[in-house]
């Protein structure tokens, strides 16, 4: 009994010098600090999820958004708040989408000032990425996106790429997954700077890309923009380089992943090896990555609402996801 008592304090002295030793807790993430922004030169970029949803930036806070880009998206309110619709004509039959049917219903929500003003649009600039191997969101959602865009937009201002037969994702120069192989982390290695294809179209002829530093990207919290209803993760990204930090005005880039895209799944993958740090780095621009969350039952791979798991107006400018959006533009840019 006597060596059983001993052996048990042992365990007892072991156990707790281990909890004494164990990592102390992660710092808190800082909240989401002003910059000098050019608040003429705002742009907005999204994969897949991500595309569906700066689209809906674009046009619901137009005023603000002075270049849209969508990579392996599609056109605006495309599912009518259906998640079925989504996943059949949306991500498989776009063929089945009628333009007409959107462009009316952006024009009705703009003179109920459900969104801004559809005049705002003619001064942007749009990107618009479909691969002919995208075999998740079908490529003719690309073709349904322009012709939307038509409506608003000057075509000479809408600049579509659809020659890259990349796997559904975001195409980088040398980073992730072999081009034609889409999963995880839906970054594809395809010798084809598209982070710097969008910044190139937003604001024009950039200076060459440069290195990124990892101490330019820094976490925020995400706690401040919305609530368990939003969904946000717990934190975001934001690269900011140095002249910016120190006041310089800079213009800012919102790069919004897609789905399986947040830290649960892929970390900061996203954040750190999409493309658009480097460009920042040389060319004064600071980037914004929110982060959304998971929702066991309605958003599982922590997608952004591009069919209405949040509410009816998701796509509008009372939606949830996209009013915590505009706040943390609020913040940024004051």
């Amino acid at each position: 009994m006597k060596v059983s008592l001993f052996f048990l304090v042992i365990l007892v002295q072991f156990s707790l010098a281990k909890a004494f030793q164990a990592e102390p807790p992660t710092p808190q993430a800082e909240s989401l600090k002003a910059y000098n922004i050019d608040k003429s030169a705002i742009s907005v970029s999204g994969v897949s999820s991500g595309g569906f949803m700066a689209v809906q930036l674009g046009v619901a806070f137009s005023k603000d958004f002075a270049s849209v880009a969508s990579v392996a998206g599609g056109i605006y309110w495309c599912a009518e708040g259906d998640s079925q619709k989504a996943q059949t004509w949306c991500m498989k039959h776009p063929d089945n989408i009628q333009s007409e049917v959107q462009v009316n219903e952006v024009r009705k929500l703009a003179q109920a000032g459900a969104v801004d003003p559809v005049t705002n649009m003619q001064r942007q600039k749009v990107y618009i990425f479909a691969s002919p191997k995208d075999a998740i969101i079908h490529p003719g959602n690309g073709e349904k996106l322009e012709e939307f865009y038509r409506a608003f937009v000057p075509a000479s201002q809408i600049l579509v790429e659809k020659g890259i037969e990349a796997a559904h994702g975001f195409p980088t120069l040398n980073s992730g997954n072999p081009c034609q192989m889409g999963f995880l982390p839906w970054l594809l290695k395809c010798n084809f700077d598209l982070a710097g294809e969008i910044l190139n179209s937003a604001y024009g002829t950039l200076q060459a890309r440069g290195v990124a530093d990892v101490k330019h990207l820094h976490k925020f919290s995400q706690k401040d923009f919305g609530d368990e209803t939003t969904p946000l993760y717990r934190e975001g990204w934001v690269y900011v380089p140095a002249n910016c930090e120190q006041g310089e005005k800079c213009r800012l880039h919102i790069a919004l992943h897609g789905c399986q895209m947040n830290p649960d799944f892929i970390q900061d993958k996203f954040a750190t090896l999409a493309g658009y740090n480097e460009w920042a780095e040389t060319n004064s621009i600071i980037v914004l990555y929110p982060q959304s969350a998971k929702i066991s039952k309605d958003n599982p791979y922590a997608c952004w609402d591009w069919f209405g798991f949040t509410g009816a107006d998701y796509m509008t400018k009372s939606g949830k996801q996209m009013q915590a959006l505009k706040k943390m533009l609020q913040t940024i840019a004051p």
